[in-house]
């Protein structure tokens, strides 16, 4: 059997905790020699198909980020880092689908999928590349291109569990057309390079379309997850990540149709901030960009509240249009009625959530943890971007975030305490998390009132 060299090869053959699990290596694998495991890592189970070209090498985006690269190739030039969480921003709106019935089903209004559908109905796209929760295995996330309405409804929902979309590429050039691309950063970064060493791949994606992302979560969330409220994963026919009421739940449909929730509460106060903490893969606690900052478009669920602490736009997201592309595609769907959408740039609440994302990139958490770990010699991705300033408590802050993120690789710890926590004993919490929220904005109300009085 040939022995490949690694250098060859992209950065899971040498170090999985650097692997992105886009799978854009498979996606651009001319002999089709790579596939997927299990744990959805790249493999080659026949050493004799790969050429050793060293394409899926230079593309990966998992051991090495060039943000001054992926700046020239968006956006023309190497601009300055904008040092910003939310990155080159032209024009900012927020919106939702005029399709009430899309809106409904979305995360975040639907936008995402209103874009898509603007694009595919008017004949600009042939197809959109986006995902689902696989039809036979529906714990699972998985790519397809959606062709219809109907596709594109079946792709709706949050799939926070990792998907490896850029595997579709190979379908992509193969079968020929023009598409759209919904994309998380890591998935994006990997596109922007293999587009630029495969024209033909670059001919095939008209746009992207950009999705925020926190970090993804790992494949065996969801049957942990089932198995700690007693259902099988044979007996459920879909899950549901942010499912029912905005903002949502993490819930399993049952094959006779029952719904059953995971969770106390909703996705912004139930457990779902802790399951982040325990099923974060190593290699999402270490990238930089959690606004992807390299799509034509960026789409971010609308959090911005009011003084009173109310949400100012609920079933809504804030779509950022970076490019030239971007800003026409997204003046279209308005124009066109297919977004409902409105202009943030004199909105005195996003000016001031704004401000706040300035100070940050996506926290202090991932710099300072990637400067941490390169100091005691571990592998970390190499990044042309220097960790910001932090203070005493920003350094502690992203230690204890650590922590939790090692407990989580922990199956004899994790199981135990996931299940404490989606159980009746996590209400106090929920309860204390909304207290605390009140408290934040009725002290932020008052200072604001002593300030104009």
């Amino acid at each position: 059997m040939k022995k490949l060299d690694p250098a060859k090869l992209s950065i899971a053959f040498t170090d999985r905790s650097l692997c992105t699990r886009s799978a854009t290596c498979v996606g651009v694998c001319p002999e089709k020699a790579i596939s997927l495991d299990e744990d959805l890592y790249p493999v080659i189970l026949d050493p004799d198909k790969c050429t050793e070209c060293g394409l899926c090498a230079e593309i990966c985006p998992g051991g090495k980020v060039d943000y001054g690269e992926l700046t020239r190739i968006t956006f023309g030039e190497k601009t300055k880092d904008p040092a910003t969480f939310d990155g080159v921003v032209r024009e900012t709106w927020m919106t939702h689908a005029a399709d009430e019935g899309m809106r409904d089903r979305g995360a975040g209004g639907g936008v995402i999928t209103a874009l898509l559908w603007d694009l595919l109905k008017h004949g600009e796209v042939d197809g959109c590349i986006v995902t689902r929760m696989n039809p036979e295995r529906p714990w699972l996330g998985e790519p397809f291109i959606a062709r219809t309405y109907e596709d594109l409804l079946a792709s709706q929902g949050s799939k926070y569990s990792i998907v490896p979309v850029n595997a579709i590429f190979q379908q992509v050039i193969e079968e020929g057309g023009t598409y759209a691309y919904a994309a998380l950063p890591c998935q994006a970064h990997g596109f922007r390079v293999a587009a630029e060493k495969m024209p033909e791949l670059k001919q095939r994606i008209a746009c992207v379309v950009g999705l925020f992302c926190g970090g993804g979560l790992e494949p065996y969330l969801v049957p942990e997850l089932l198995r700690t409220k007693g259902v099988r994963v044979a007996d459920i026919r879909d899950f549901q990540f942010r499912g029912g009421d905005w903002p949502g739940k993490m819930r399993a449909i049952m094959k006779d149709g029952e719904v059953r929730d995971m969770h106390y509460s909703n996705y912004k106060d139930g457990a779902y901030n802790y399951i982040v903490g325990m099923y974060m893969p190593r290699r999402c606690a270490t990238c930089l960009d959690g606004s992807c900052e390299f799509g034509d478009v960026a789409v971010s669920d609308a959090w911005t509240r009011d003084a009173d602490g109310n949400y100012k736009f609920p079933r809504h997201s804030r779509v950022l249009a970076r490019t030239t592309r971007g800003v026409e595609l997204l003046k279209r769907a308005i124009e066109r009625g297919t977004l409902v959408g409105h202009d943030l740039a004199d909105d005195p609440n996003f000016a001031a959530q704004t401000h706040h994302l300035q100070t940050k990139r996506k926290g202090l958490n991932a710099p300072l943890r990637i400067e941490r770990q390169a100091r005691k010699g571990l592998r970390v991705p190499q990044v042309d971007r220097v960790c910001p300033e932090a203070s005493f408590k920003e350094r502690m802050t992203e230690r204890i975030v650590s922590f939790f993120l090692w407990l989580g690789t922990i199956s004899w710890v994790r199981y135990p305490l996931i299940k404490i926590l989606t159980s009746k004993a996590a209400i106090p919490l929920i309860h204390l998390r909304q207290f605390l929220k009140r408290r934040k904005y009725k002290k932020r109300k008052q200072a604001a009132a002593k300030r104009q009085g």
